[in-house]
């Protein structure tokens, strides 16, 4: 089977239909084009401004890459040693439809591929899922596709999937509200969604240290103790390019992310990092939390977390 038949298997999720003729996808009657012969492109308009920059902004920023990955071995231990990628590979059920908005360079698509499930990784940038598709052809990976696809115009079916995960990607578009919206259409009801956003008061000093960039450019790393920890110059380079000179970024508070689950139908499950016990299980049911949990979330925005950006993930259940 060439690598394009593929995708015969996964034609049912789509709005349109998808065929494999003659070593070519065709959706919707138009031939897609190719992204270094394998990666199907599904984007059929112009992009507006901000979603080209970004896309541009990412085919020269491959973050992050696989240079500490010589295979999936290494990249399935590079996961384990994550908390929250390691709880999601545990929980997760074998044989679920997963989708990654803004998947990167895919490594957290490869990494859950395990247990039979059905991973879909969606992104703009050509240099990335060019990477991520090399890594998965290098190791054999047949249940994890790779597409090109705008989040303000997916082609999947509505209720079709039972994980939608965006992690550190809704700030960086022209729309981090609508692209939510989007990514909760197209999960099934009692399907999980997970997003990580920049936070509003823990993004502080990394703001700063954006402005102090503009005179330092690349040098900045030598006032940023991540950066500092990070051995290899190409990738301290990303991670440095990604954080402190990035085009685009929204700031968002937990509470703001909370209306928009009460305003899509999605029911809070759970919100890292934690006021409770960590070892909590990362999909269970919970009760709405109350206006001082996220108080208490503000307050305490620890060191660590300021250290790596200001970040949090929010998680819930499609109604």
């Amino acid at each position: 089977m060439s690598e394009l038949e593929r995708y015969k298997k996964i034609k049912s999720s789509f709005l349109s239909d998808l065929n494999y003729l003659d070593n070519d996808l065709i959706y919707n009657n138009i031939k897609l084009d190719l992204i270094d012969g394998s990666v199907p492109n599904f984007i059929n308009k112009k992009l507006d401004n901000l979603t080209n920059t970004m896309s541009d902004f990412y085919n020269d920023v491959k973050f992050p890459n696989y240079d500490d990955c010589e295979d999936y071995a290494s990249l399935y231990d590079k996961g384990r040693s994550n908390l929250f990628t390691k709880r999601l590979d545990d929980e997760l059920n074998f044989g679920s439809k997963v989708l990654e908005l803004g998947c990167g360079t895919g490594q957290l698509s490869l990494f859950l591929s395990r247990c039979n499930r059905e991973i879909y990784g969606v992104d703009i940038s050509n240099g990335s899922l060019i990477l991520g598709e090399k890594f998965r052809l290098e190791n054999n990976i047949n249940n994890a596709y790779f597409m090109k696809m705008d989040v303000f115009d997916l082609k999947f079916k509505k209720d079709f999937f039972d994980f939608t995960i965006s992690n550190g990607v809704l700030h960086h578009t022209k729309d981090a509200r609508k692209a939510f919206r989007n990514l909760v259409t197209v999960t099934k009801p009692g399907g999980i969604i997970a997003i990580g956003l920049y936070h509003k008061y823990g993004r502080f000093f990394t703001k700063v240290k954006q402005r102090i960039a503009k005179v330092l450019g690349k040098n900045i790393f030598l006032l940023d103790k991540n950066s500092l920890k990070i051995k290899s110059k190409d990738k301290r380079d990303a991670w440095v390019i990604d954080q402190f000179m990035n085009p685009h970024e929204t700031l968002h508070t937990p509470s703001e992310t909370m209306k928009w689950f009460e305003e899509d139908g999605v029911d809070f499950v759970n919100l890292i990092p934690h006021c409770d016990n960590v070892n909590t299980p990362i999909f269970m049911d919970r009760p709405k939390p109350s206006l001082s949990y996220f108080k208490e979330i503000l307050m305490t925005i620890n060191r660590k977390q300021i250290q790596e950006g200001g970040f949090f993930i929010m998680i819930g259940k499609k109604i």
